[in-house]
């Protein structure tokens, strides 16, 4: 090969968006996401969640884990972009996620035709789960 088709090789590998398929973890620390390839995209369910995290959602589902939180997720340029589900509110948004390099994953979910949006920073977990935390019964008084 020559210098100039390895030149440009490497410009093409370094202008590859990183994938995002793998485990990540929510900036509070309550929630890991496994995103893997489902139908013909991507789609991300909640493999772990902490004490805190299934508090938050207690109101709206009985079991976290193993709720599918990102579904449709499909390649757009340098970015990804499908549907969210935000179980703490109970409801669907634009998600559109753009990787940071491998380790951080940009999270943007919009609602309300892009007017409300809020926008999170995942790191890649890639260590194993932590043991699930107990269940959290309130003491009889």
């Amino acid at each position: 090969m020559g210098i100039s088709a390895t030149f440009a090789a490497l410009i093409a590998i370094a202008a590859a968006p990183a994938p995002i398929e793998g485990r990540w973890k929510n900036p509070i620390g309550s929630a890991i996401i496994a995103i893997e390839p489902c139908g013909d995209g991507l789609c991300g369910k909640v493999v772990w969640a902490s004490a805190r995290g299934e508090r938050e959602v207690a109101r709206n589902t009985r079991q976290i884990v193993g709720t599918i939180v990102l579904t449709g997720l499909r390649r757009e340029g340098s970015e990804w972009k499908g549907s969210l589900y935000i179980p703490d509110d109970d409801i669907h948004v634009t998600a559109h996620l753009r990787p940071l390099g491998r380790g951080q994953l940009k999270l943007t979910g919009c609602g309300l035709m892009g007017l409300i949006c809020r926008t999170q920073m995942w790191t890649r977990y890639d260590g194993s789960l932590p043991p699930r935390p107990s269940a959290v019964h309130p003491t009889a008084s």
